[in-house]
């Protein structure tokens, strides 16, 4: 039986890599004999099969098909509903790691417990289900690790790169940028992390998509495709010329539908890389957000290491190169180096000092000590890029007499306008009832290894307490019954 495994689990392709018995990461293939498979779900209408891979990216019906569910894994309420059946992020999420379980056990032995990595900027109910998910698939998670971190680990391996280092990854859905210091032995500190949620290879894919329809509605004077059926199939083939046009200077191909007929594109790389400029300049700007964060500039940075598949463009690294003046590293296997990290994380006893990634408060009642007015803002007591594991305490007063029950907003976010933070669970706690305004009222935050949150409240005056994980409601939220219940019954489905 494997001991040390970690899962990628990816917006496009998702990978699963375990420690040999000499120490070194290797990537395990699935049963189609790839290195990666493709974060995509298929449900048959004629059998009850989950086709998981490439077989469901190229299955062919579009509304049969689930692509990109990691952008989902934060939406309470977000179902993919297909013949009476609902199935949430959760679940759809399950399959992926359970073809990924299932092929890797049919290789190394029986896969048990995992680490697995998820964006920086993942929020707790992202995290949550994603641990969920794992747990429907028939696997353990031991420890949640962002995906920066992972690919870090993997440098500090292979490369044995040391130093102030900036782990630029840019995906197929997101965008991470990790500030972290690596010591000589290994060990990593994170002192920053910002991140965008939807901007990757997809949204350079969908300009792709838009160049080649534009050309072929020049040269046949009809749209490239009429139905979501086809503009997969146009999806699949803009995707291979990206991937072409970041070894070559031009890339020609043949496109077309079945009404009109093929044309011939023909696609320059500087016209494209012209055309995705403005989502670079994005990526740069999340850079400089890092940075600023913590009080650095280019020159302070010894390294810049590239994760993910979109870091192949060309004018990434060019980019990059004349932001901090000198090229950035690049292991070759940038699509692989997460997975493999998490291997080698769930391997070796590192001391890996990790970071919040975003602010924790509650709403509260505040007045502006130069006005008098009171307004009810967000008041943080963790703070964004705080080490964890972390607890940190805030004091309170109640703001109406006779007050029963104290109820607490929990919220997630670096606004003090309420209007732009998430409500991410509430706290209630009946109180004795005749007490007046301004009791004390203590709420304590502990925000653990896995950058999970628990909160507790404390009533000075009736001693009373309470202490509860966030909890999330919604339909795509699964609780701990469902969740057992829904491990068995996917023991039931075939997964191919």
């Amino acid at each position: 039986m494997p001991e040390h495994v970690g899962i990628d689990l990816g917006t496009t392709t998702s990978g699963l890599a375990w420690i040999k018995d000499d120490g070194t990461p290797e990537i395990v293939p699935n049963s189609d004999g790839e290195r990666l498979t493709p974060s995509v779900v298929y449900f048959d209408k004629h059998e009850k099969v989950k086709l998981v891979g490439s077989a469901a990216r190229d299955g062919g019906d579009p509304g049969r098909t689930v692509f990109r569910i990691k952008d989902r894994m934060d939406d309470p309420n977000y179902f993919f509903e297909i013949d009476g059946e609902r199935w949430t992020p959760t679940e759809i999420s399950a399959f992926i790691l359970a073809k990924l379980r299932r092929d890797g056990s049919n290789l190394i032995g029986p896969i048990d417990k995992v680490v697995i990595t998820v964006p920086a900027n993942f929020n707790e109910l992202a995290r949550k289900a994603t641990i969920a998910a794992a747990r429907i698939a028939g696997m353990e998670v031991t420890r949640i690790v962002n995906e920066p971190t992972a690919a870090a680990l993997y440098y500090a391996y292979r490369e044995d790169i040391s130093g102030r280092v900036m782990v630029y990854d840019l995906g197929g859905g997101t965008l991470d940028v990790t500030i972290l210091e690596i010591g000589g032995n290994g060990n990593v500190r994170i002192l920053t992390s910002e991140g965008a949620r939807r901007l990757g290879g997809n949204n350079f894919d969908e300009i792709l998509l838009a160049m080649y329809a534009d050309q072929y509605r020049d040269i046949t004077e009809a749209e490239l495709y009429s139905d979501e059926r086809e503009r997969r199939r146009c999806l699949h083939a803009v995707e291979d010329a990206k991937k072409m046009l970041s070894k070559l200077r031009t890339v020609t191909d043949t496109v077309g539908n079945r009404q009109i007929g093929l044309a011939r594109i023909e696609l320059a790389r500087e016209v494209f890389e012209d055309a995705v400029a403005g989502l670079l300049t994005r990526t740069l700007m999340l850079v400089e957000q890092a940075l600023d964060s913590v009080g650095l500039a280019p020159s302070d940075i010894d390294h810049v290491v590239l994760v993910g598949g979109s870091t192949r463009i060309p004018r990434v690294r060019d980019v990059l190169a004349r932001k901090f003046g000198f090229a950035p590293l690049s292991c070759g296997n940038v699509d692989e180096c997460v997975a493999q990290g998490a291997a080698l994380f769930s391997k070796h006893a590192l001391s890996v000092t990790e970071v919040c990634n975003q602010s924790y408060g509650i709403l509260a009642l505040l007045e502006n000590p130069e006005t008098g007015e009171q307004r009810v803002r967000n008041s943080i007591i963790i703070a964004k890029n705080r080490t964890i594991p972390c607890s940190h305490t805030q004091t309170y007063l109640t703001s109406e007499d006779d007050e029963c029950v104290i109820v607490i907003d929990v919220t997630q976010g670096e606004d003090e306008d309420p209007r732009y933070v998430d409500i991410i669970g509430k706290l209630t706690l009946k109180v004795p009832p005749g007490r007046p305004a301004g009791c004390e009222v203590t709420v304590t935050y502990s925000y653990d290894e896995n950058q999970r949150v628990r909160a507790s409240v404390l009533d000075h005056l009736s001693g009373k307490s309470t202490e509860v994980d966030i909890d999330y409601h919604g339909k795509g939220v699964l609780n701990e019954k469902q969740i057992a219940r829904k491990s068995s019954l996917l023991r039931q489905i075939r997964v191919e």
